[in-house]
This record gives C-alpha cells, sequence and structure tokens, in this order.
C-alpha cells in the first residue's frame, strides 16, 4: 500500500534509498538485501557453520572470534562474480487519470544487474591470547533497472545503493576452549534511485509524456558485531554471532526533469512547487543478525550446519519530504527471516578440500508489500567449491552457487495523491528469477 502525498514522486526516497544497497540484484543475495557473498570459502558450503569455521581472515564478516584460531599475520582477498535474473515476464498497468485509466507500459525485461562483489581482510596475532583485525566489505546492496518503456516506470526506473562497511575487531582467546570478538563497524552509504513522472496528465496526454525524478543521497553510521567461539571438545566448534543494525538518515536531494530532458516547464513549476525539487533525507535502518552455527570433524569430513535469524521487521516504512510540500510515504511492512544451511567439507589432502552445501533462505516481503524496486522472493542454495594449498602460506578458493528463487508478483494499487493528475494507478507483474553466483579467493599467512 502506497500512498504519495502532494507529488507523484514515489520514487525519489523509496525503498531504495533506504537499503537496497551495493551492486547486486534484488535477488542476489542472502533475504531482503543483504549481501553473505563475502568469501568463496564459506560460500562452497552455502555459508553452513559460518560463526563456527576459522578458515581463513574471512571469518571476520562471519564471527570475528574465528580470528583467533588464525596464527601470525594473514590476508584475504576475495570477489563473488553475482549473476541475477528477475525477469518481469508479464503483467499490466495503468493509469488513474482525469481522462480514464490509460494503459501504460511493456514488460522491459531483465531487471536485475551483473555485479562484481569484492572483500578484503587481514587479522594479526599481536599477543599470544589477543588478535586484531580490519574488514573491507558491503554487507547490504541493490541494483534494479528498468526500460523507460517498462510497466513498472512510474515504481521504478533505477534503483542503486552502494555501501562500504570498515570494521576493525579485536578478539581475544578468553579459555582454552572459548573465544570472543567485538568489532565496530562504520558503514558509508550512497543512494541513486529514479522514477518515471507522468506529466502527460497536466498536458491531456496521459503516459504520452514522462519525465523523470531523481534522488542522491548518502551518509555515514556506526554499528557493532560481536561472536563467541566456543569449542567443548576437540573435534566440535560452536559459533554465535550477533551485527547490530545500522541507523542511516541518507541526505541528499530530489531533482525533476521534464519530458524529452528538458527542465520542467516553469508554468508547471509555478502550480505545482514542489517540483523544484529541492533537498530532503530518508531515515532507514539496516536489521540486526543473530547466527548460531556447529562444525563437527568425523575424520577427514567436516559437517556444517547454520542458522541466522535477521530481524527485517525494523523495515517498516520509509518518509522523505522537500520544499514547498514535497511529501513522500510508503508502507514496507516485512518479516523477519530464517536461513537454514547444512553442508561438509571434504579434506582430500593437505592441499586439496572440497565442499558443498545447501540452504532454504526465505524472503522478508509478502506478495501484499512487494514493489518492483525489490521484487525479492524465496531462495534455495546448492553450492560447490574448493580450496587449494599449493603452497603452506597460500590458499585459493573457489565456489558457486545456483540459488532457485520463486517466481514472484507485485500488486500495487496507488491511492491518490491528493489531485487525480498525479493518481499513479495500478501495476500487476510477474517476475520469473534465478541467481548464479561464481566467487574466487585467495588467502596468503605471512
Amino acid at each position: 500500500m502506497i500512498r504519495i502525498f502532494g507529488t507523484t514522486h514515489r520514487a525519489a526516497l523509496l525503498a531504495g534509498i533506504a537499503l537496497s544497497a551495493i551492486c547486486a540484484s534484488s535477488t542476489a543475495r542472502a533475504s531482503g538485501f543483504a549481501l553473505l557473498e563475502q568469501s568463496a570459502t564459506y560460500q562452497g558450503a552455502s555459508y553452513a557453520g559460518s560463526a563456527a569455521r576459522s578458515d581463513d581472515p574471512s571469518t571476520l564478516f562471519y564471527n570475528p572470534a574465528g580470528m583467533t584460531q588464525l596464527p601470525g599475520y594473514q590476508v584475504s582477498i576475495n570477489g563473488s562474480f553475482i549473476m541475477p535474473q528477475a525477469n518481469l515476464a508479464s503483467g499490466s498497468a495503468s493509469l488513474n487519470t482525469p481522462y480514464g485509466p490509460v494503459a501504460a507500459g511493456g514488460f522491459g525485461g531483465d531487471a536485475a544487474a551483473t555485479v562484481l562483489l569484492p572483500s578484503v581482510y587481514a587479522t594479526a596475532q599481536v599477543a599470544p591470547d589477543w588478535h586484531v583485525g580490519l574488514a573491507l566489505t558491503s554487507p547490504f546492496g541493490l541494483s534494479t533497472k528498468y526500460d523507460t518503456e517498462s510497466l513498472a516506470r512510474y515504481y521504478a526506473l533505477t534503483t542503486s545503493l552502494t555501501t562500504y562497511d570498515i570494521a576493525p575487531s579485536v578478539a581475544w582467546q578468553a579459555l582454552p576452549e572459548l573465544s570472543v570478538a567485538a568489532a565496530l563497524r562504520i558503514d558509508v552509504a550512497d543512494a541513486h534511485l529514479s522514477e518515471a513522472v507522468d506529466f502527460g496528465s497536466l498536458l491531456g496526454a496521459p503516459g504520452q509524456a514522462d519525465g523523470i525524478s531523481r534522488l542522491k543521497g548518502s551518509d555515514t553510521a556506526l554499528g557493532w558485531q560481536v561472536g563467541l567461539l566456543y569449542q567443548p571438545a576437540p573435534a566440535t566448534k560452536i559459533g554465535f554471532d550477533y551485527r547490530s543494525p545500522i541507523f542511516h538518515k541518507l541526505s541528499g536531494s530530489v531533482a525533476f526533469q521534464g519530458p524529452s530532458g528538458q527542465p520542467v516547464p516553469a508554468a508547471l513549476v509555478a502550480a505545482v512547487p514542489y517540483l523544484a525539487g529541492g533537498s530532503t533525507y530518508a531515515k532507514v535502518v539496516t536489521p540486526d543478525t543473530f547466527s548460531l552455527s556447529v562444525a563437527q570433524d568425523v575424520g577427514p569430513v567436516t559437517l556444517l550446519a547454520g542458522i541466522d535469524y535477521t530481524l527485517w521487521s525494523r523495515f517498516k516504512n520509509l518518509e522523505a519530504s522537500w520544499a514547498n510540500g514535497g511529501q513522500y510515504l510508503t508502507q514496507e511492512n516485512w518479516n523477519n527471516t530464517v536461513m537454514l544451511s547444512a553442508g561438509a567439507d571434504w579434506k582430500l589432502s593437505d592441499m586439496l578440500t572440497l565442499r558443498s552445501g545447501v540452504a532454504v533462505d526465505n524472503a522478508p516481503v509478502s506478495n501484499t508489500w512487494r514493489t518492483p524496486r525489490i521484487p525479492d522472493a524465496n531462495r534455495y542454495w546448492l553450492s560447490l567449491g574448493l580450496t587449494w594449498k599449493p603452497i603452506p602460506k597460500l590458499a585459493v578458493s573457489a565456489a558457486y552457487s545456483h540459488l532457485f528463487v520463486s517466481n514472484s508478483s507485485v500488486n500495487q494499487t496507488d491511492l491518490g495523491a491528493g489531485t487525480p493528475n498525479y493518481a499513479r494507478g495500478n501495476l500487476t507483474a510477474g517476475y520469473n528469477n534465478q541467481i548464479n553466483i561464481l566467487s574466487l579467493e585467495a588467502t596468503l599467512a605471512f
């Protein structure tokens, strides 16, 4: 359910400024807009047991307590090539105008973007029981783009938000069987959102003279992370990790462009002053996540399992306002989610380890509240991976995952915008989804 007060600009700040973040499509990650793709080693088992593992410095992302198992100095560099598909394959749309309903647009093809997601980690053992680390990641992200003729254009054209998370951390081997850790998260977010504006309804030709509204905004905010790693027996590890929410107040500006790329006519700005745009901001929050994992060695095989609980219910509303009465409100009403994962590592030799895993990851949004900016759906992971150590100080890991993503649908009903000229209309859209992820990671120990 979406309400727009005093503007057709329903996107300026919408779900994207909120938090659809970095460079991956809405379907290319964990639930919502979270990005788990930070390690080829962990991806190979579909992130099963991630909070109980301590294979390399990428443990900093999943549980920084794991770095107490990493001697000396180590550095990991990871790159994940994410190839999502979110094909707008069916649907219809109409504008509710003073001249009656008007059909608007075609399907517009694949809305998802293929991207490369990098991450870098470093750990150092500064004392027998003390370790420090630094992680550079992008924990949340989104990038979707629709054609200017798409039937979804009045709800979304471009949605992108890039986040850079800088996380210094410290870990302590408190007992032979227990490690604890904490990290500070410095999160930088940069957003760009756009959507079509139906100026044609003001000119007697609804759907025939589109302009564009754009919003750009950025913010830096702080969060934190804590982790525990418990080893009750030599072959058993239990890990717990908690990542706090991060509260962003993205500040930026809203700008309108008239039909054919021209400035908005002065007469329209005089009649509708908020079309002049102006500075704006939105309060958004990334969710907190609880992770509990276990790793059990059985000879050369390590069995892995995990459960991740994400508080997406924090994502309820998005609001923005700017000069001369411009205001935007959307209701998201997302639900908390659980991700279940299971996998195994098989150490064939000191040089080669094979792994595989599966996971079930539920979407936080229901059919009632799904939007074209984030056409999220349930996903089912199947992953394969390996680690090769050509020399003792160097490890190279690779992973491939295919995500079977449920088809999703969007059903939006515009409730009007104060004047009939700016009623957006109705949108029904169906998506065919899938994701392929290929990752490569190198770790060097000193």
